[in-house]
C-alpha cells in the first residue's frame, strides 16, 4: 500500500496545488499570484495594516512580503502611507484598482474551489471548512 495516501500533509498539499494552479490561470491577466491575491484580501479586510502585521497573520516571511507589497504597489493595487504611530513603518491600503481585482476574481476563486471539491457534497464541504478553520485557529 502506498504511504502517500496516509499523509495529511501530502493530501492537503495536492488539493491546494490543484486549487492554486487553476486559480493562477485566472490571475494571469492581472499579473499576480494566489498568495498576492490573499495579501490583497487581507489588506481590504484590515486597512492600515503594516507589512509586519500581514506577514505574521498570513505566515509569509518578511522578505517575501516586501517583494509582494512592492509588486502590488507597482501595479497600483495597494498604496503605502506613513504610519502616524511609527514613522519607520508604513500602513497599507487597497486602491480602487486593487478592489476591482478582488471583486472580479472572487467568483472565479469560489468556482475554482467548488470545481476542485466537486467530489464532496455541500455538507462535506462545510465540514471540511469547519475542520480546517479549527486546525488553523489552534496554530
Amino acid at each position: 500500500m502506498d504511504k502517500w495516501n496516509h499523509s495529511y500533509g501530502f493530501l492537503l498539499g495536492k488539493v491546494l496545488q490543484q486549487m492554486e494552479t487553476k486559480f493562477a490561470e485566472g490571475l494571469v491577466p492581472f499579473n499576480i499570484n494566489a498568495r498576492q491575491y490573499g495579501v490583497l484580501l487581507f489588506i481590504k479586510g484590515n486597512p492600515y495594516s503594516s507589512q509586519k502585521d500581514i506577514s505574521e497573520n498570513l505566515q509569509i516571511d518578511r522578505t517575501t512580503m516586501v517583494s509582494h507589497i512592492d509588486h502590488l504597489e507597482s501595479l497600483g493595487f495597494v498604496e503605502r502611507t506613513r504610519n502616524p504611530n511609527d514613522r519607520r513603518s508604513y500602513s497599507l491600503l487597497i486602491t480602487p484598482k486593487g478592489n476591482n481585482v478582488l471583486d472580479s476574481r472572487w467568483e472565479f476563486l469560489n468556482n475554482t474551489e467548488l470545481e476542485v471539491l466537486a467530489p464532496l457534497n455541500q455538507q462535506e464541504r462545510q465540514l471540511l471548512k469547519e475542520l480546517l478553520i479549527k486546525v488553523w485557529n489552534s496554530l
